[in-house]
């Protein structure tokens, strides 16, 4: 899920936690070997068909309190796209294999266009607050 560590989504905030940590140690890491040469990807896959939230998960005894969120995020995941990820496969290869390497690359449509949205929810956000921000000098 590319968006985890692009911003938090709804019943995944530790993974997507998780997904940003290694995100920021990634960008840092590039910044700090670049001078020798050494080139750092951060690569961001969005959904793919690996059985993550499916094999091996933890169910607990529902509580009634919760059932309203329950049925949203269930309605919201189960729009989700899951790609094959042999498709990914060939892309990474690509990068790995490029002179210059991207710092960041985004698989999938669906999780590029997520990103986007992200990035696009997130500049307006900040520019709707840009006052706040100055007035803290």
């Amino acid at each position: 899920m590319a968006t985890g560590s692009s911003g938090g989504v709804a019943s995944v905030g530790l993974y997507g936690a998780g997904k940003a940590a290694l995100d920021a140690m990634s960008e840092s890491l590039a910044m700090e070997v670049d001078p020798f040469g050494i080139a750092v990807t951060v690569v961001q896959p969005g959904g793919y068909e690996t059985g993550l939230f499916t094999q091996g998960t933890t169910v607990t005894d529902e509580n009634a309190a919760y059932a309203p969120l329950r049925a949203r995020l269930a309605e919201m995941w189960s729009a989700s796209y899951d790609a094959d990820p042999h498709r990914a496969a060939p892309v990474v290869m690509e990068v790995v294999d490029m002179a210059g390497p991207p710092r960041r690359v985004i698989l999938g449509g669906v999780a590029y266009d997520q990103v986007r949205e992200l990035d696009r929810a997130r500049a307006e956000e900040q520019a709707k607050w840009e006052h706040l921000s100055r007035a803290a000098d």
